[in-house]
């Protein structure tokens, strides 16, 4: 399953991680393979077939207490993910992880990169920002607000309105909100910690 959208390429992994796909296999392709990255997916279905089963083999496997296989890329992150089961033998043997005890993680860009793993409460994964992802955020976010550069740091805060709103992220948010605010009190920037807003969460749809 190829995604186009590293957003949709989450929602994917959360949607079969409760589904019971709670093993994992990391899957990063190097950027000099770009241009080989149908060629790599066919090699990955070639040796896991099982990601191809349709729903009623699925089913039948289910029942015979098998594992079940999903395969899922977006650009050059990629993941393999199986159900609890006895797995079918094969030839050199990819090592898996659980989510519940290592967390996925992978690359967005410059500046945002994702964890999934267990959720806080509630649901019984999410994604978050990572420790270093998010401790970059607000570093940038405070020396911004400390050297008074307002707009700059406006720029960077309603930036963060992009993210999307898996609840992991949707906390984070609320605690960046809270920072900020006491950040700008503390450099005595009144009118600006009356006026900034929290990030936009009501338009938001939570997952």
């Amino acid at each position: 399953m190829v995604i186009g959208d590293w957003t949709e390429y989450v929602r994917q992994i959360l949607n079969h991680a409760g589904h019971g796909y709670e093993y994992y296999c990391p899957i990063e392709i190097p950027e000099k393979k770009r241009d080989r990255l149908d060629q790599i997916d066919r090699k990955i279905l070639a040796k896991y077939p099982m990601c191809e089963w349709d729903k009623d083999r699925r089913y039948r496997a289910k029942k015979a207490g098998m594992a079940n296989f999903v395969y899922i890329r977006w650009n050059l992150s990629g993941i393999l993910m199986h159900t609890p089961g006895k797995l079918v033998e094969i030839e050199d043997p990819d090592r898996f992880f659980s989510l519940r005890e290592r967390p996925y993680v992978f690359q967005v860009g410059s500046w945002v990169s994702i964890k999934i793993g267990p959720a806080r409460k509630g649901k019984k994964f999410t994604a978050y920002l990572t420790k270093q992802s998010y401790r970059s955020i607000k570093a940038l976010l405070r020396e911004n607000i400390e050297k008074r550069r307002f707009d700059e740091f406006r720029k960077y805060y309603e930036r963060l309105e992009d993210l999307p709103a898996f609840s992991g992220i949707v906390a984070q948010a609320h605690e960046l909100y809270r920072f900020c605010r006491g950040e700008l009190s503390r450099v005595k920037a009144k009118k600006e910690a009356r006026d900034l807003k929290r990030l936009s969460l009501a338009c938001w749809k939570r997952r």
